[in-house]
This record gives C-alpha cells, sequence and structure tokens, in this order.
C-alpha cells in the first residue's frame, strides 16, 4: 500500500476544484468529489469506497473498505494531481 502523501492530495484537490463539475456541494472530476467544510479547515476527497479528510496540520484520516480500493483511490489521486492545467501550456 502506497502511504498518503498529502501534498499530493493537496494538489488533487486543488485540481478538482479548478477542473471539475460542481453539484452536491462538492466538485467532481475523474471519480473523485472534493469538498470542505464551511471554514476550510477541513477538506474531503472520496470516491465510492474511500474517503479522505485533512485536518488543519495536515493530519488526516482514511476510511476505506479495503486495501484495493485504497491503492485505487491512491492512484487516481496522485493522476489527478500530475495533470497538465490550462496555466502549464
Amino acid at each position: 500500500m502506497d502511504k498518503i502523501n498529502i501534498k499530493t492530495a493537496l494538489r488533487a484537490f486543488n485540481q478538482i476544484r479548478e477542473e471539475g463539475v460542481e453539484r452536491d456541494d462538492a466538485h467532481h472530476l475523474n471519480g473523485v468529489a472534493a469538498g470542505s467544510d464551511y471554514d476550510g479547515y477541513t477538506i474531503t476527497l472520496r470516491d465510492d469506497y474511500v474517503t479522505l479528510q485533512i485536518f488543519f496540520h495536515n493530519k488526516f484520516k482514511l476510511d476505506f473498505v479495503n486495501k484495493r480500493h485504497l491503492d485505487a483511490f491512491i492512484e487516481r489521486i496522485k493522476s489527478i494531481a500530475n495533470r497538465k492545467t490550462k496555466a502549464d501550456d
């Protein structure tokens, strides 16, 4: 199992918020939803099987069904975080 890299997760969160479709109080991109609480101190990345909450000072909580789902989620987060943006052109 890969370790959660908070910096990568935060980059993915920003990509999803910039490029994703907004619905149900979150932005959605490539099967991952990104949302935050009212004050922005807690952000959430989730799919159908995994929820990653990132708190103040980069503490985090992971909820997942099984290791296979977690590994797929981490790979999806990495892929989103490494997407080329319009600003990169």
